[in-house]
């Protein structure tokens, strides 16, 4: 009994090491306009983050928030790589970068696969339906789209993760050329037709998405427009 007791409160004592003592912030930001990269929340963009100084590198992944923004509070000072890979804009890395104590701010810039442009979300109560119109625009010449989507949740992680499930709110099977052309797209949602996703007193939130086909990059996740928020 006493030898248990010994070993329950020995193993309750601090260790003599310093906590974190850094918090790191700052936005994915795309380096041709300078608008923030939007993401989502659930198995989107993310930071791998490797704290150098150690025999085997850890790593220690940090999620970016769907406007495109980070923080993290519990970050340890010292010499960092970060990588940013399997996203929504091309790989980039940023090497033997010097965390310092406190409050440290890095922007990342990058080239999202694709931008969505120009959007405009209106809810036509008449018709009862909501429309999107939009642009999509490559990053790159080589970036081609895969899917547009016009996605409805009943909260603000609204994405291709976390959304309504609805026929007939998205496109594929696109041409080359349609990546980098002017084409205006036009998506619907039937809210009469889906009146059991949406009872009336409450809002909702809208949001735009498009997957571009990119090769050679590893996973090609969702670019996004911001959200829109209606009452219907």
């Amino acid at each position: 009994m006493i030898l248990t007791l010994g070993i329950s409160f020995s193993s309750c004592e601090k260790d003599n090491f310093p906590g974190p003592d850094a918090q790191v912030f700052g936005s994915i930001k795309d380096k041709t306009t300078g608008q923030l990269a939007e993401t989502e929340l659930l198995n989107g963009s993310s930071i791998e983050s490797y704290e150098l100084g150690y025999a085997t590198q850890q790593l220690r992944r940090w999620l970016i928030k769907n406007n495109g923004e980070y923080r993290n509070n519990l970050v340890f000072s010292g010499k960092y790589d970060f990588k940013l890979l399997n996203s929504n804009f091309f790989p980039i890395n940023v090497l033997n970068y010097e965390i310092k104590p406190g409050e440290n701010k890095l922007d990342f810039e990058v080239e999202p696969y694709l931008r969505i442009k120009n959007t405009k979300i209106t809810y036509d109560a008449t018709a009862k339906k909501v429309i999107a119109t939009f642009n999509v625009e490559a990053g790159r010449s080589t970036v081609l789209i895969k899917q547009i989507r016009l996605y409805a949740f009943s909260d603000m992680y609204v994405g291709e993760n976390v959304k309504f499930v609805i026929a007939g709110n998205s496109l594929t099977n696109f041409t080359p050329s349609k990546a980098a052309d002017n084409t205006t797209f036009t998506l619907e949602i039937d809210i009469a037709a889906n009146a059991s996703l949406f009872p009336t007193g409450r809002e909702y939130f809208f949001r735009v998405g498009a997957l571009g086909d990119v090769t050679g990059v590893g996973t090609v996740r969702y670019n996004f427009a911001p959200y829109v928020k209606i009452a219907l």
